[in-house]
């Protein structure tokens, strides 16, 4: 006689614990991401805040991998990871930003936000940054829907998670060197970070390639980005990392623009 099937139900039950993973890792990334808002409003914890906000990139990373190591990728994981994006890389950073920028305000140690006037500036360059970080995920989730599967490894527009990243770094460099312009200039390149994020400039994705020279480089460097972020350790490494990223990302991009934006539909609005 041959063997009783297994029990749907339970075959269901074990396949579905399978999502939990990839979930409580963007879970996790979100919770991170609000303690760093709160630790932007303690005397002297927006390097702290920052530091926090570089955790929630690698936590970022790591669950899109075990989504798919673990084939668990999911509508509803895709919807809970641009709600923890937003928080992680929209509004934390910003938080983090205006919260220094304030103080420095407060404290006039600060050229270009002093004053009331410049309490308003920093609030409209703070708002543009997270406004563009929710428009940029909003875009995301309706393009990869109408992307085509033979269609490039490329995002169209800065990532969230780079612009995040990139605004936490510079703040942790700044505090190391003693950078005391820094407070003045992040907003303005938060806003720069801004237009980036809602174009449709193409950048490559960090995916294999056909050669194994470059995959194996590009591995023992996620791994080496994975140490130093862990380990709060050689932020210079991380920046320039982020930094390389996109200048040779998006001039590649710029370099084969018609024929990648011929997979984007540019129209979000086709019925209007």
């Amino acid at each position: 006689m041959a063997d009783a099937p297994a029990n749907p139900v339970n075959r269901t039950r074990v396949a579905r614990w399978r999502y939990v993973v990839p979930n409580a890792i963007t879970c996790a990334s979100l919770l991170v991401g609000l303690v760093a808002m709160g630790q932007s409003f303690l005397a002297g914890g927006y390097t702290e805040s920052a530091w926090l906000v570089v955790l929630c990139v690698l936590l970022d990373k790591l669950d899109g991998t075990a989504a798919r190591a673990l084939k668990a990728t999911s509508d509803i994981g895709m919807q809970l990871d641009s709600f923890s994006d937003f928080v992680t890389f929209g509004i934390a950073p910003g938080t983090m930003m205006f919260a220094a920028g304030l103080a420095a305000n407060k404290a006039h140690t600060t050229t270009f936000w002093a004053g009331e006037t410049g309490i308003w500036l920093l609030g409209a360059a703070t708002a543009t940054f997270v406004l563009c970080a929710c428009i940029r995920l909003a875009k995301f989730n309706v393009l990869m829907e109408d992307l085509p599967a033979n269609a490039p490894k490329v995002f169209y527009g800065m990532p969230t998670t780079f612009s995040g990243g990139l605004l936490a770094l510079a703040w942790i460099l700044g505090d190391k060197y003693q950078l005391g312009w820094v407070v003045d200039v992040l907003p303005l390149v938060a806003v720069a970070l801004a237009g980036l994020m809602v174009s449709n400039l193409p950048l490559p994705k960090l995916v294999p390639r056909k050669s194994k020279v470059f995959n194996a480089f590009q591995a023992v460097n996620i791994a080496v980005v994975y140490v130093f972020g862990l380990g709060r350790l050689v932020p210079e490494y991380l920046f320039s990392n982020v930094i390389i990223y996109a200048l040779v990302g998006f001039g590649w991009g710029a370099l084969h623009l018609k024929e990648l934006l011929a997979y984007k539909r540019l129209d979000p609005y086709p019925d209007a």
